[in-house]
């Protein structure tokens, strides 16, 4: 079943309303009107929109006939400020008045995405308003993968990183849980990380996972089961809310098989927290590090200046900075399949190590070997 398509119409002429209407019905697009600047932030704040129509010259509050382009302007700039700038892109209808025309192009860039003259049908363009629309949904969708906006069809969980922190665990950079919470679910999550000594992930019993939460036999089997149960819960309602993917009930922690177990296609991963933020550009973002997999006791796995030892990645991204590619975190994104998230922390451990720089210049930057490593003063806590 395809998705339908809601606009946000904003237009006080009523000999306009019916053409637009008429236009919109014939693509199959749903569509709210608004007559005001006052009506159509409402509008936006309260719901989800695929894209605006927008006309510039409107009043500033519903049956007040004093239109002026200046409204227009200010609601272009409050519709950026509600959903985040380029989130929801706004087709401006305009008159052709010089004032209208300079006005469109100085918001063009700024959260427009492309204007259309009226009248439409008066021949003075080529391009109908269906064409425009279809245009800037094709051109926003680039920008914006399915998937990656509020309203869009959430995409199927296809595994990944699952990463242990001091203080909380994350599925894919997301916070799925918080320790000192209440119930045994910290406990539980803890247990499944403890690898055997052959390295693999252990499986569970009911028994044997309560014993393992807690030895003095205090935790029942039922409480084993029921906290298992909240966390897939949590788990789905997390990752659908903050990553917008849909996670099955047994894609991070099933019981197919040999007992309770982390599911195959996840790889888990032991994260600490640096002391200090490190940002990879002037934008400022913080990122912490990872250590490797608990159970990777291999030589090359050993850090070079004290701490946590490389991971698999590290030791790849060293390997492409000595071969002199100026790497790039879409690079490693690329390579590994992960996130951004987690490929900064990969890179910011090495910068904190003093092994790697980050060259800004040009943009968006790319990374290369220190020439002259220095020693840090203490080791990655």
């Amino acid at each position: 079943m395809s998705e339908t398509i809601r606009a946000l119409v904003i237009e006080d002429d009523p000999n306009i309303r019916e053409e637009i209407e008429d236009v919109l019905a014939a693509m199959n697009h749903q569509h709210d009107w608004a007559e005001s600047q006052q009506e159509a932030r409402e509008l936006v704040e309260k719901n989800s929109y695929h894209y605006v129509l927008a006309d510039l010259e409107i009043p500033a509050r519903p049956g007040r006939g004093f239109a002026k382009i200046d409204y227009g302007r200010q609601l272009i700039e409050q519709i950026q400020q509600i959903n985040g700038r380029g989130v929801v892109p706004v087709v401006i209808m305009t008159g052709h008045h010089k004032e209208g025309l300079d006005l469109t192009m100085e918001l063009l860039g700024n959260g427009a995405m492309d204007f259309i003259s009226k009248p439409f049908g008066d021949g003075t363009s080529d391009r109908s308003l269906s064409q425009v629309i279809q245009g800037v949904l094709a051109k926003h969708r680039k920008v914006f993968p399915a998937g990656s906006l509020p309203g869009d069809p959430p995409t199927p969980f296809r595994g990944g990183v699952l990463a242990y922190y001091e203080d909380h665990i994350e599925l894919l950079g997301e916070t799925i849980l918080e320790a000192g919470g209440a119930g045994h679910s910290w406990e539980v999550m803890q247990a499944f990380r403890k690898r055997r000594p052959t390295g693999k992930l252990p499986r569970y019993s009911a028994p044997k996972l309560a014993d393992a939460v807690d030895s003095t036999g205090q935790v029942t089997e039922g409480a084993v089961a029921s906290c298992v149960h909240d966390l897939r819960v949590r788990v789905c309602n997390v990752m659908l809310e903050k990553a917008n993917v849909v996670v099955g009930r047994e894609d991070v922690i099933t019981n197919k098989g040999a007992g309770y177990h982390l599911a195959e296609w996840l790889t888990v991963e032991d994260g600490v927290s640096t002391a200090k933020g490190v940002t990879e550009s002037s934008q400022g973002h913080d990122v912490g590090t990872l250590a490797a997999p608990r159970g990777d006791a291999s030589p090359k796995a050993a850090a070079p200046t004290g701490g946590e030892p490389l991971t698999d990645r590290q030791h790849w991204i060293l390997g492409q900075l000595r071969d002199g590619v100026k790497l790039t975190r879409a690079m490693v994104q690329a390579q590994f399949g992960i996130r951004e998230k987690q490929a900064k922390r990969a890179l910011a451990d090495l910068s904190n190590r003093s092994l790697t720089d980050f060259i800004r210049k040009p943009r968006p930057g790319y990374y290369v070997l220190r020439s002259k490593p220095t020693q840090r003063a203490s080791t990655i806590s």
